[in-house]
């Protein structure tokens, strides 16, 4: 936490129980979205994960999920100019509940105009992102 100290648009939050600092981004991002459990998502992620073929990391896999609980994919939002958003951007104008691709390779959960997360990755573009239909 001293290390990634609050920001405008951050808040160091790790959803993982045990408290590790690990590849586990998807599973950070969605509990928190949801607000379920984490062993709760990684076990129904892990059961999408047999029945799609994708890994619960795979945004096809990730996308699936959260199809079943009721979110929908957004695209990548872009500027009147077609120019990208930042992580830090997006979250100035964002005041609800998303799960964002950030950065190209993570996963955040953004609340209220913060990424939640163990790390400040707001200076990455947002990608597609999901919200609660």
């Amino acid at each position: 936490k001293e290390k990634y100290p609050d920001t405008k648009t951050f808040t160091y939050y790790n959803a993982n129980p045990k408290g590790k600092i690990t590849c586990d981004c998807v599973l950070r991002a969605v509990c928190t979205a949801l607000n379920e459990p984490y062993n709760d998502v990684m076990k129904e992620m892990f059961d999408m994960a047999i029945k799609t073929g994708y890994e619960y990391t795979d945004k096809k896999c990730m996308d699936k999920y959260l199809q079943s609980k009721g979110w929908l994919m957004m695209k990548q939002p872009r500027k009147g100019d077609n120019t990208k958003y930042t992580g830090e951007e997006f979250c100035r104008i964002y005041k609800g509940t998303c799960i964002a691709n950030l950065g190209g390779n993570h996963v955040v959960c953004i609340k209220n105009g913060k990424a939640h997360d163990i790390w400040d990755s707001t200076g990455g573009c947002i990608g597609n992102y999901w919200i609660k239909k």
